[in-house]
């Protein structure tokens, strides 16, 4: 008897420590700097959690004390400076916070650098915008969204397919992650797109430059690290649906979003669905088979309890492309998918943990995703062209303490990738193959006296292995090589109210791909043999960026240059030879050399408090060893928005009024293969209105995409070859319908 009864004091003893801790409760107060007064319905975010809180009408917000000691925080609300602090919960229980009054824009914690700061505190320039801002003039993908951030353009084929080029580099030399994980997608193809939907993304983050030391191989240009919904508030449901119509494609573009937080339990599941038609010219008439179509659903799990945090995440990606391999106008409208036409799903897992100890924490990710690639010619039953590529990842990171008075953090990690490629049609572009990959890295960042210093080291190995082609012309025998590279990166951040100095230098590096090793034939949208060389070298970069940032509440100007040098850069080279009635061109190396920037103003006038005037500038000049221009850089890109937002106690009101102005200069430099083209200017407009009070209104969005009808071509698009022209005058419409209820 004296056994059980010392076991159930035992028992209820464990039981009160673990009542006290869930009885615990932290209680913090939101006010305006200024005045003191409290600040309702602002945003609390804990960046760990991936969730958070919503301040009351005194401004006030409570969290349980059973999380990890020191929980990063985000407050943010519509003008205000975001801040963001570190919450010790075992020390203090009750704690006031104050907003700096700002007109000009909310900044959030960048997680793409994993120093955890907001985006004008990090010693590497990360350019961050929520898609919702991009999304302000209709773009109809993904693809087109990010084009709105200076530096970034997209390699297009159609308004459906758009691969991202960053100051000039596109490909393999550019690094896209969604759901922490790396996004593969044989993009080293031109008419591969960027293989990720907008739905349930809330904002993209851009590295612009070699990120080696952070995310290996391929990282040489820059990343895109697309950053996905946060879950809703502390024990609150949420939904919404949001439908568009656009008026050139006669498409519709609808999605919807469940958000479900109680207690530790947080659930998001989001799904969308577009249709577009042939898209529409200046002249009325549509580009044949250039209709393509979207199915997109992603579902994310999160749990936490005490020091453990996890998160399950899957999207589920379908596409339809038709191919329009000539300059084939109709003045129908079709929207059935006819011969040419691709096939692309897109399957992405991840699953991560981090785990908090006293004063440090560790971190897992593990990544899973499939590619399946299929190209119909002849037989809507037999693919042509058939890749299935497998792809595995592991991210595993451990964060020191902070040591010296909490001015040095250390982070250790290693990244792997095992990758698989299988073909299963008749088209063989490049051979069955395995590739793996392994890195190992650290990254210090040190901070004293508002000085920001930052350095890592890196290696990496990677193995490529590939299968025998048996043809008596298009074959290509086994081959295995491995690619060893080390990287660093170095850089300073200063801040002197109200100017921000920084200043990298970091290397990069890029294995060859499989295409580039070992093509033998003509690729498709090309009339090019293409032919590999199995003895290419690594890529290697090495770029200074600088940047100087000048904000106050009323003006913002930042300007960043930058000179990016590239050691055994691959290109396509032609040769003297013929086969098969196709001229022949073969991969071979140089050094090349990218120098340019971007500038940017945003003036918010005090005495006309509603107007907001941004524009930003960007420009890439490129060259080879022999100076002549590398292909497919975009031209200098100015673009101005001039925007007006009202605040209004009506039950209808008009929330925004923008008019933008994108202006390409000529294109002149051009590499092989390439004709100059000529500057445009396209004119776009929106207004925003909503309906109903309280903090879901019902949302509308319309406007004119290209009000003047302007016919042009970009210098980036793949179909400018064809003589075809990109879409004209594209009216849109666009509703919102919100929910939300606490449980």
């Amino acid at each position: 008897m004296n056994t059980y009864l010392k076991a159930g004091a035992l028992l209820l003893f464990f039981l009160s420590i673990y009542s006290t801790g869930l009885a615990q409760t932290f209680k913090g107060r939101v006010l305006d700097k200024e005045t003191h007064q409290p600040i309702p319905f602002a945003e609390v975010f804990f960046v760990e959690l991936n969730a958070g809180r919503v301040t009351d009408e005194y401004g006030i917000f409570k969290i349980d004390h059973f999380h990890p000691k020191n929980m990063e925080v985000q407050i943010s609300f519509v003008g205000y400076n975001t801040l963001k602090t570190t919450i010790d919960m075992t020390r203090v229980q009750e704690e006031t916070f104050y907003l700096e009054p700002n007109h000009i824009e909310l900044s959030e914690v960048v997680v793409s650098v994993p120093i955890g700061k907001l985006q004008n505190e990090n010693v590497i320039s990360v350019e961050q915008k929520k898609i919702t801002a991009l999304q302000q003039n209709a773009p109809v993908s993904l693809a087109e969204a990010i084009t709105n951030i200076a530096g970034v353009e997209q390699n297009s084929t159609g308004v459906g397919i758009g691969k991202p080029v960053i100051r000039g580099l596109t490909g393999n030399r550019i690094v896209t992650y969604a759901q922490g994980i790396r996004i593969e997608n044989q993009q080293w193809g031109g008419e591969h797109g960027l293989g990720i939907g907008a739905t349930g993304i809330e904002s993209v983050e851009v590295i612009k430059g070699p990120a080696s030391v952070l995310y290996g191989s391929d990282a040489l240009g820059g990343v895109l690290y697309f950053v996905d919904e946060r879950y809703a508030p502390h024990n609150t449901l949420q939904a919404h649906i949001n439908s568009a119509i656009l008026s050139n494609t006669l498409g519709t573009n609808t999605t919807f979003g469940v958000k479900l937080h109680n207690e530790n339990f947080l659930f998001n599941l989001f799904g969308g669905y577009a249709n577009h038609a042939d898209y529409q010219l200046a002249t009325n008439q549509r580009v044949f088979n250039s209709r393509f179509d979207e199915n997109n659903i992603k579902a994310a799990l999160g749990f936490h309890k005490k020091n453990w945090i996890s998160n399950v995440r899957y999207s589920y990606l379908l596409n339809h492309f038709g191919i329009t391999d000539s300059a084939n106008y109709v003045t129908t409208v079709d929207r059935s998918f006819i011969l040419p036409y691709q096939k692309i799903g897109n399957h992405n897992f991840s699953i991560e943990n981090t785990f908090f100890t006293k004063k440090s924490s560790w971190s897992l990710l593990l990544g899973y995703s499939e590619n399946n690639r299929k190209e119909f010619e002849d037989d809507e039953n037999s693919p042509v062209l058939a890749m299935k590529l497998k792809t595995a990842t592991y991210n595993l990171k451990w964060n020191s303490p902070s040591f010296f008075h909490q001015t040095l953090d250390i982070i250790v990690g290693s990244q792997g990738m095992y990758q698989t490629n299988a073909n299963h049609g008749v088209e063989i572009l490049i051979p069955n193959a395995k590739t793996a990959d392994i890195g190992i890295f650290t990254l210090a960042n040190y901070s004293l006296y508002g000085i920001q210093l930052q350095g890592g080291l890196r290696y990496d190995h990677r193995a490529i292995d590939t299968e025998k082609v048996d043809d008596p012309v298009l074959g290509v025998p086994a081959f295995n090589n491995n690619y060893n590279s080390f990287n660093y990166s170095g850089g300073v951040a200063y801040s002197l109210n109200p100017f921000t100095f920084r200043a990298n230098l970091a290397s990069g590096f890029r294995a060859p791909n499989t295409s580039e090793l070992l093509s033998n034939g003509v690729h498709e949208g090309t009339n090019r043999f293409e032919k590999g060389n199995p003895n290419l070298k690594n890529e290697q970069a090495t770029q200074i960026d600088v940047s100087v940032d000048f904000k106050n509440k009323h003006l913002e100007i930042t300007i960043n240059p930058f000179f990016n040098t590239i050691n055994n850069y691959i290109y396509l080279s032609p040769t003297n030879t013929v086969i098969q009635g196709v001229s022949v061109y073969e991969y071979l190396q140089t050094s090349a050399q990218l120098t340019g920037g971007e500038a940017g103003l945003h003036y918010h006038p005090h005495f006309i408090h509603w107007l907001h005037i941004k524009t930003t500038f960007a420009s890439v000049f490129a060259k080879d060893a022999s100076g002549t221009p590398l292909p497919l850089i975009p031209p200098p890109n100015w673009t101005t928005n001039i925007k007006a937002t009202f605040n209004s106690s009506k039950k209808i009101r008009v929330t925004s009024v923008y008019l933008q102005n994108i202006y390409k200069f000529n294109q002149n430099r051009v590499g092989a293969f390439e004709t100059p083209t000529q500057q445009y200017n396209l004119l776009n407009l929106g207004v925003s209105l909503a309906i109903g009070k309280g903090s879901n209104p019902i949302e509308i969005i319309g406007g004119i995409k290209n009000i003047l009808n302007a016919s042009y071509t970009d210098h980036l698009s793949r179909l400018k070859v064809l003589g075809i022209p990109n879409p004209g005058i594209n009216f849109f419409f666009r509703i919102k319908l919100g929910f939300e209820t606490k449980i």
